[in-house]
């Protein structure tokens, strides 16, 4: 048994004004836990950076020129999100793009939201990345779905 969507969300209220209200608080203790953990932080920044120098490049970094993506081709894009005439290929490339965002970013594209608009949904509930990491998935999912059209168009021009 789960907790109901009221209760849920006055759980998420109450946390977001006690995260507002002790702020500063919760930020000191961060930092006395880095300073006391100092082999684990370490630990965790190799880990991340190994997996970006791995990856070649954190693509929370990449534009949408280093995905080939121009603006008319982005509009293109968007447009057949919109129409629901490739919906499958669609969601896939959400999912393949962050699993757990793929519904927020479905959102946001089909109805023209920004971050700050899906960030607290009423029926998807709160996302689980930050805003620079959401318009990176995003772009990496317009990156996925500009692949996968490309090629059912090839394979119909055959």
């Amino acid at each position: 048994m789960g907790m109901t969507q009221e209760a849920m969300e006055a759980r998420r209220d109450y946390k977001r004004q006690y995260r507002s209200e002790n702020r500063e608080k919760i930020n000191a203790r961060q930092r006395e836990w880095r300073a006391e953990n100092r082999d684990k932080v370490r630990q965790y920044n190799e880990k991340y950076w190994a997996k970006v120098a791995e990856s070649g490049r954190n693509p929370r970094y990449n534009s949408w020129e280093d995905y080939g993506i121009d603006k008319d081709r982005l509009a293109e894009l968007r447009a057949v999100v919109r129409s629901g005439k490739y919906d499958n290929l669609v969601r896939e490339a959400a999912y393949t793009a962050n699993e757990k965002a793929a519904e927020h970013i479905l959102l946001s594209v089909k109805e023209n939201l920004t971050y700050e608009h899906v960030e607290f949904h009423e029926k998807l509930g709160r996302i689980c990345i930050g805003r620079t990491d959401f318009y990176s998935v995003r772009r990496l999912f317009f990156h996925y779905l500009d692949c996968a059209l490309k090629e059912v168009n090839e394979s119909t021009c055959i």
